[in-house]
């Protein structure tokens, strides 16, 4: 298998940065790692606190026996409108360190398939 496929498969079905640290490109692998981690946990960390949040006010609603389904419907739905908040953004920057490791792998690999001959 030529070196840029294995980086590009790495990279794009596993995680972002095993197909650099596969084709030796330690650095740039851990980067894309590390960035595509913090995306993670940023996102992970804002879904768990809007469900809280949430949280927080149906408890009080359910032990008092006041939670009917439109109350429900309304406090699901207000928790789950909102603009660009963090998870959002978060999200769209893990689809662009994921994109970006494939496509510097694919080059890395290409380079390497040249300095070898095939």
């Amino acid at each position: 298998m030529k070196k840029s496929t294995r980086g590009v498969l790495l990279s794009g079905l596993v995680y972002p940065g095993l197909g650099q640290l596969v084709l030796g490109r330690a650095f740039s692998g851990v980067l894309f790692i590390i960035l595509a981690t913090a995306g993670l946990i940023v996102f992970i960390y804002g879904i768990f606190q809007r469900a809280a949040r949430g949280m927080d006010e149906i408890l009080p609603l359910l032990a008092n026996n006041e939670l009917d389904f439109n109350t429900l419907k309304e406090l699901v739905s207000r928790h789950s409108a909102g603009g660009w908040e963090a998870e959002t953004i978060s999200l769209i920057g893990i689809a662009g360190c994921w994109l970006a490791a494939i496509v510097h792998a694919y080059f890395v690999g290409r380079k390497l398939n040249s300095n070898d001959g095939f």
